[in-house]
């Protein structure tokens, strides 16, 4: 069985160098992905199946190719976990990594973190965005009158 992933709408990113901050706006929790996080995570954005995304870790970087493999689940995973991200099954291997001349990884692989912060939940879930008049941000709405 494979998965493929889709973004709650509830869930914004941004990437800064090697670093991606993902914010679940239902939550208040934000999280930084680094590293090999990172780039699954982009994977994950880009709409890639499980199967391509262990592929195309396993092609990248170097490791015993089944710790590689379930070190990428778990974290696909626990972003399903988190609410960030929605799995859904498929049959067959999806998006498959295409053939040809693979260069020799160049990194070695860690296990991939997601580091989630919680201090900024209450700030995160107030919402003045969306209490506004017609006319947007910054202009509140105003009581109706009777």
């Amino acid at each position: 069985m494979n998965r493929t992933f889709e973004l709650k709408p509830s869930t914004v990113h941004e990437r800064f160098g090697d670093e991606t901050v993902i914010l679940n706006l239902e939550s208040g929790s934000y999280y930084s992905a680094q590293g090999v996080a990172s780039v699954i995570w982009g994977l994950v954005s880009d709409g890639c199946s499980e199967s391509a995304i262990v592929q195309r870790i396993r092609a990248a970087y170097s490791g015993e190719s089944d710790d590689v493999a379930r070190a990428t689940q778990r974290f696909l995973d626990q972003l399903v976990e988190e609410t960030l991200v929605e799995s859904h099954a498929t049959d067959g291997n999806g998006d498959a990594v295409n053939g040809g001349h693979v260069a020799p990884p160049t990194q070695a692989f860690s296990p991939p973190v997601l580091q989630k912060y919680t201090d900024m939940e209450e700030m995160l879930l107030l919402d003045p965005i969306h209490e506004v008049d017609e006319h947007g941000w910054p202009n509140p709405q105003r009581p109706a009158a009777d």
